[in-house]
């Protein structure tokens, strides 16, 4: 993609690819419902793979918010400082990779009775933790390429290569369902192995080597040190999975397994929106700010969080009123029944209650990356992670399950606000007032095409997944419909968008 490409293109483009990922994603969980249900062994599998995949995940995080904007600030003083320091990131990645693998394995027993305790290790929980832990390496390195394939503004290798991860696990779980789930996780290792090979092909990282540059200090010795803050930052974001699962034993049973389906609803639109469009963003933001292009910066945060806001609050409001007919229609088959609908609905109805907060986050967070406030930022981890924590134990014993997805929409709202009020204080970037009036809007015509759908429904006592999708593509319509009637400026900039990727030759229209 050419790099004077507008954000919404790119938007659009991560948008599509993330759909076809998630779809995908989507239909594994659909699988290990349908076979595992809300069982005991496949919570033992969650709590077996939670620490590498943990570690997998950090990686992706710190090399998008640390490496990108550092890559920028290198590029705009000279290409040959930006290929050194591409080099050196991608040996370091494959030296820390390995050094992470060691420890993984040295000390997997001590590492798994931190969080599930004496009484859950077994041989085939040890199994399991060494093969998601080899596969740390690989995701390490995949996170750099991916994020250096970002600085090119290619979006599609590592939309395309990430799909593998799926294919394969699916694949195995379809055919090693009546036998043992440890095949499904040397699947997902196989996955991740082919995903870092296209990454490798497609990135081109090693023609890089080819380059000989004399040796010149970093001219940029900010940036680089606050990679002790980032990594300290994305660790502490990470532990919410090990501190759900670590309560396993005073949940009801399933609970654990129904968190991790709820979760994948609600992160499900993050993934999509929420991430294509922050990953879209944050080089033009980058590129945007090292040219102290302020105005310009201002105005394309103000979009991007109305884009938020007009897309989340009708999710929100699908997942708070028809949570239930949410997860009858992509889980309740198979060993998945009305009990674990019931189980996981509930969880799903306080998770959602933080999502649009929490998409509105996923964009200002990467303010604090790109002007250096990750101390701040590391604050603002530190106090919701102690609040997760902390209601975590208040609210187990009397709401199982329920108590610790409450726990974490309350540190979601805590990282909600405290960023809003940091970045407003200090940089000013945030049009409030454009943005309050558009949540307002939104949020009451979300309302009024509830109670639309709802009244027309009334009288449908019957429950049928095919009613359950009319409700719901009936209330999409019409929120749709009101703000086209409204003649929104941000839905009508987003068609123009999606039109521009669909017909980019006969069409063409405004930059979003």
């Amino acid at each position: 993609m050419n790099r004077t490409s507008s954000i919404g293109s790119a938007t659009i483009v991560l948008t599509v690819f993330g759909l076809i990922g998630k779809a995908t994603g989507f239909f594994r969980e659909v699988l290990f419902a349908n076979y595992f249900g809300i069982s005991r062994e496949y919570e033992l599998y969650l709590v077996a793979s939670v620490f590498p995949i943990t570690l997998n995940s950090i990686a992706l995080y710190i090399y998008q918010n640390y490496f990108i904007p550092a890559y920028s600030k290198r590029e705009n003083i000279g290409s040959e400082h930006a290929v050194i320091f591409s080099k050196k990131n991608f040996l370091n990645s494959i030296i820390i990779s390995v050094f992470l693998l060691i420890l993984l394995l040295l000390f997997r027993i001590p590492i798994l009775k931190i969080y599930i305790g004496n009484q859950l290790i077994t041989d085939k929980t040890q199994l399991l933790f060494i093969i998601f832990s080899c596969s740390v390496p690989l995701s390490i390195v995949s996170g750099f390429l991916i994020s250096y394939l970002q600085t090119r503004f290619d979006f599609k290798s590592p939309a395309m290569a990430s799909l593998s991860l799926n294919i394969f696990t699916i694949v195995a779980l379809i055919i090693f369902r009546e036998t043992d789930i440890t095949y499904i996780a040397l699947a997902y290792l196989v996955g991740i192995t082919v995903q870092t090979i296209l990454l490798i092909k497609a990135s081109h990282i090693l023609k890089l080597f080819q380059y000989k540059y004399p040796i010149a200090s970093d001219k940029i010795n900010s940036v680089s040190s606050s990679i002790i803050w980032i990594v300290l930052i994305e660790i502490v974001g990470q532990l919410y999975l090990i501190s759900d699962r670590y309560f396993l034993s005073r949940v009801d049973e399933g609970g654990i397994a129904a968190i991790n389906y709820a979760t994948t609803i609600f992160v499900l639109p993050i993934s999509i929106i929420t991430i294509s469009i922050s990953t879209a963003i944050l080089p033009k933001f980058s590129r945007l700010a090292a040219v102290n292009s302020y105005s310009e910066l201002r105005e394309k945060i103000t979009t991007a969080l109305v884009n938020i806001l007009l897309a989340f609050i009708p999710l929100t409001m699908i997942f708070i009123f028809w949570g239930k007919e949410v997860v009858r229609i992509i889980y309740e088959r198979g060993n998945f029944t009305t009990n674990s609908t019931e189980v996981t609905s509930d969880v799903l109805f306080y998770l959602s209650i933080s999502l649009v907060f929490y998409s509105i986050y996923g964009i200002i967070n990467k303010l604090f990356y790109i002007y250096e406030k990750v101390k701040t930022l590391l604050i603002i981890t530190l106090l919701g992670i102690v609040v997760k924590i902390f209601f975590n134990f208040v609210l187990v014993d009397s709401l199982k399950q329920n108590g610790l997805v409450i726990s974490t929409s309350l540190s979601y709202l805590l990282f909600f606000i405290s960023s809003v009020v940091v970045i407003q204080y200090q940089l000013k970037l945030i049009e409030l007032e454009k943005i309050a009036k558009r949540f307002i809007l939104y949020l009451l015509n979300g309302f009024f095409s509830f109670l639309i759908v709802r009244n027309l429904f009334i009288l449908v006592s019957f429950e049928s997944i095919l009613f359950d999708l009319i409700k719901i593509i009936l209330f999409l319509l019409l929120y749709s419909y009101s703000n086209q009637l409204l003649k929104d400026k941000y839905q009508l900039l987003f068609q123009n968008e999606l039109l521009r990727f669909l017909l980019p030759i006969k069409f063409s229209g405004k930059e979003i």
